[in-house]
């Protein structure tokens, strides 16, 4: 690896960090490594530095930047080394399209997020998913899948033991999610189990602080289905004040949408009025016109008794006038989110496309054109690591040498098409004795077969099988001057590589043994019998 792609991989993995750790990014941060990561430079390390700019603009609340910056990175990552981090963007996605409270996209793009974790066996990340997932079964009331989701991700996090805040953080923040969930069921005895795990995990003061919402909402209804309202109403002030302690809301929006249910169920006009108090600026802030449609409809159904003739008719102004505008805003997003996804999934199809080709090139770089089989350049490559893997264990190296008999004479009086049946039928046949070993077209009518941890009488016996399955086809060979159809002869060694032998040593003696063979008489198997000629 170069030195200049080991910095910028550096720089990604301290990006990654700080995220994990909980540390804000700086814009000025994330441009500097922007601005030395480019996908001039290294298209796969820029798609990530491109997440963590998605990641600060959904930090900030800017959702349109954030999502720009998704597609930048998800464009730039796939078909890359780095591809593995595909389904943190994808997830993402789902994120800022669950956020606009648009459920269908962001199942569709957690789906696409769990893909990839699946291919790259990412299970923390995959965890992670899982746990969105859950969020947006439970919002729609489909309590019984969002559990299961719950569940597994629950597993997975306490068997992957990640440690970092960031990670503990979001654990903490499920099993609350999961807890309401589980009331909701009236599961009460598993619900108990949730608060048992959030007293454990509870000891950092910074994991209490960032986890105090969906905590206390889930004490608040946990409280409730057992009867305690006023446990129940001092959870809602602690719930309360951690609003107020909150930079930005966005990102707890399942916690608040709980709240606001059970203060809504609760009919207690003055807390929800508490509620609306610190909801409604921070929202009109971060402009999440759809939460703060919601706050202002909420003020004017329950709270409206409290309120002048002048604040009546002030809040109802602002909300058709946003309603207006966010119906404008949220179509345009929404065709931006379809316009993204359509291209995200054209960029996938490329990739497919690309990685296609890829394949097809890589497979006939190896494979023989006419049989299938592996070619002479794969062998060479093979057989060297192979010979090395036996001798280290100590195991027997077996290989087959063989060739078509007459062969020229088989080209000469029926044409070529008879010689590449002929070949073709060589090749099906070691297909079907060596199905588990590896073949090889050597050349011509040559072929190799190599055998690893076979003993001396498997490789004697298969390659007679070998001789008899060629003669079954009785393709015509009337200028054969052993018998009128197509027949092989094969040369065999098979011992325990040891020093000074060199796998050279084992084609020489392999092939030196079915040139005798075939002097001697063709249409036979000779296998080496030689101490040191050759080994």
């Amino acid at each position: 690896m170069s030195v200049d792609r080991q910095q910028m991989l550096e720089t990604a993995e301290r990006l990654n960090q700080q995220m994990a750790d909980g540390i804000p990014y700086t814009w000025e941060t994330l441009e500097q490594a922007l601005s030395f990561v480019t996908e001039k430079r290294d298209r796969g390390i820029h798609g990530r530095i491109c997440y963590f700019a998605a990641f600060y603009h959904l930090d900030t609340g800017n959702q349109e930047q954030c999502l720009k910056y998704l597609d930048e990175s998800v464009r730039c990552l796939l078909g890359t080394d780095q591809e593995i981090h595909v389904a943190r963007a994808y997830n993402m996605i789902g994120i800022v399209a669950h956020m606009q409270n648009n459920l269908s996209l962001a199942m569709e793009q957690y789906g696409r997020a769990l893909d990839y974790t699946a291919k790259y066996n990412d299970k923390m990340v995959h965890s992670i998913v899982l746990s969105n997932m859950a969020d947006a079964y439970y919002l729609i009331g489909v309590y019984d899948r969002a559990v299961q989701c719950y569940r597994e991700c629950i597993r997975e996090f306490e068997k992957a033991g990640d440690d970092s805040i960031y990670s503990r953080i979001n654990f903490r923040k499920m099993l609350s999610e999961y807890g309401c969930c589980l009331l909701h069921l009236d599961m009460d005895q598993e619900a108990m189990e949730v608060y048992r795990k959030l007293e454990e995990t509870g000891k950092s003061e910074e994991i209490i602080r960032e986890t105090r919402l969906a905590a206390n909402v889930f004490f608040t209804y946990l409280a409730e289905s057992e009867g305690h309202r006023e446990k129940a109403a001092d959870h809602v002030r602690q719930a309360v004040m951690a609003l107020e302690d909150m930079r930005q809301v966005s990102s707890e929006y399942d916690s608040i949408q709980n709240l606001l249910q059970y203060v809504e169920k609760t009919g207690n006009i003055e807390l929800l009025q508490e509620i609306l108090d610190c909801l409604e600026p921070k929202a009109a802030i971060e402009q999440n016109r759809s939460l703060l449609l919601q706050l202002l409809m909420l003020r004017l159904r329950y709270c409206s008794a409290q309120m002048s003739i002048e604040e009546f008719r002030q809040s109802t102004e602002t909300f058709f006038h946003i309603k207006e505008s966010s119906e404008m805003i949220e179509s345009n997003q929404v065709m931006y989110m379809l316009e993204l996804r359509k291209r995200l999934q054209a960029v996938e199809e490329e990739q497919r496309e690309q990685t296609k080709k890829r394949n097809k090139l890589l497979y006939q770089s190896e494979h023989d054109e006419l049989t299938g089989l592996y070619n002479k350049r794969s062998l060479n490559r093979y057989l060297e690591d192979v010979f090395e893997a036996c001798k280290l264990n100590e195991k027997e190296l077996g290989i087959l040498f063989l060739d078509i008999d007459y062969f020229k004479q088989l080209n000469d009086r029926y044409g070529h098409g008879k010689g590449d049946e002929g070949i073709c039928a060589v090749a099906d046949t070691l297909k079907r004795i060596f199905p588990e070993d590896y073949v090889a077209r050597y050349g011509g009518d040559e072929f190799l077969v190599v055998m690893t941890g076979r003993d001396l009488t498997y490789v004697m016996e298969h390659a007679e099988l070998l001789c008899a399955g060629i003669r079954e086809y009785k393709i015509p060979n009337e200028d054969s001057e052993l018998e009128p159809w197509l027949t092989i002869s094969v040369g065999g060694v098979c011992a325990i590589p040891k020093e000074p032998n060199r796998v050279w040593d084992f084609l020489s003696a392999a092939d030196n043994t079915l040139y005798e063979q075939k002097k001697e008489q063709k249409g036979k198997v000779r296998f080496y019998q030689g101490e040191g000629k050759y080994l």
